[in-house]
């Protein structure tokens, strides 16, 4: 069982996800931290990580000599033909990963995204998956619909995959199963990516989760199953920025196996050098203190917003 994320780089081009940076330098140091972070996180319970890139001299370069020995970088080829100047460019390039997953001779992997931390070992239900050989996702469409709306999502679903969409949407920081489970994905991706490449400047989302969710549901309706992992406490996401979504207290998501910050990855920068072996319930402390902070802001923000509407 091996875990995999993507940290692609390409300068002149938007690549920058809920991250504020000075500087391309700047935000290859954030994202290369986060992957420290999430790959010490990980190994502190057992689980091996892998780093995928497009250049592993430039990130070993920046890596300390001590952080070498803690995360392992693999350079792949990236063949996929992504539009210039696209927003979130190197999201894309998830595509090139999932095809490498779908040649490793793993049993089973996990492939998720760089700001997130394993807070918890594997849950029961988690373990009893992986046995069967079960593929799971993360469905977000209690996030998404709220704000863009159920007709919006299954029209650009529908745009994708050429189906009258259910509007199941999958989150893009989360996929997981066997091998050969990532081989069927990116067969259906290379089958719908040119949909929607076509209607790229008709969707309210641009980026791997548009063209995933369209073949994971062509996946479903032939009949493979995949579990969402978002009920069972293996993945959560949690914003700390005001959000148009209903959003559970952040209490709900500590006991769950993986935490997903996306609005977070500066702080996540910042502990590229924590011992999570050693402090294993400290990360949580930490957060809910810096949480507390921004809680306050985000209040602040939310009355200045009234005023000024009045």
């Amino acid at each position: 069982m091996r875990f995999l994320s993507l940290l692609h780089l390409a300068e002149n081009e938007k690549t920058a996800m809920n991250c504020k940076v000075q500087n391309f330098d700047e935000q290859i140091l954030i994202y290369l931290n986060n992957a420290i972070n999430l790959s010490k996180s990980l190994k502190s319970r057992g689980y091996s990580f892998t780093l995928l890139t497009n250049n592993r001299e430039l990130l070993e370069n920046i890596i300390s000599d001590n952080d070498k020995e803690k995360i392992e970088i693999i350079e792949i080829d990236f063949t996929s033909n992504i539009p210039k100047g696209v927003s979130f460019y190197s999201a894309h390039y998830k595509l090139d990963a999932l095809r490498y997953i779908s040649t490793l001779d793993d049993k089973y992997c996990f492939f998720c995204d760089l700001d997130m931390v394993c807070i918890n070992y594997l849950p029961e239900s988690a373990i009893n998956i992986i046995d069967a050989n079960i593929p799971m996702y993360y469905d977000i469409s209690d996030q998404v619909i709220p704000v863009y709306s159920e007709k919006t999502i299954i029209e650009d679903i529908s745009k994708v995959n050429k189906l009258h969409s259910e509007g199941r949407w999958s989150g893009g920081e989360f996929l997981s199963g066997p091998p050969s489970f990532f081989k069927e994905l990116c067969t259906k991706c290379d089958e719908v990516f040119v949909n929607y490449t076509d209607n790229i400047n008709r969707l309210h989302h641009v980026g791997d989760e548009a063209f995933v969710s369209s073949a994971l549901e062509i996946l479903r309706r032939n009949g493979i199953y995949i579990s969402d992992a978002g009920t069972l406490n293996i993945i959560g996401r949690f914003w700390s920025t005001n959000v148009l979504h209903i959003q559970k207290n952040f209490s709900f998501y500590e006991n769950h196996f993986l935490l997903h910050l996306p609005a977070d990855k500066h702080f996540l920068s910042e502990y590229s050098d924590f011992d999570h072996k050693k402090n294993s319930n400290d990360f949580i402390f930490r957060y809910k203190k810096y949480l507390f902070k921004i809680n306050i802001i985000n209040n602040i923000k939310k009355v200045v917003k009234i005023f000024i509407r009045k």
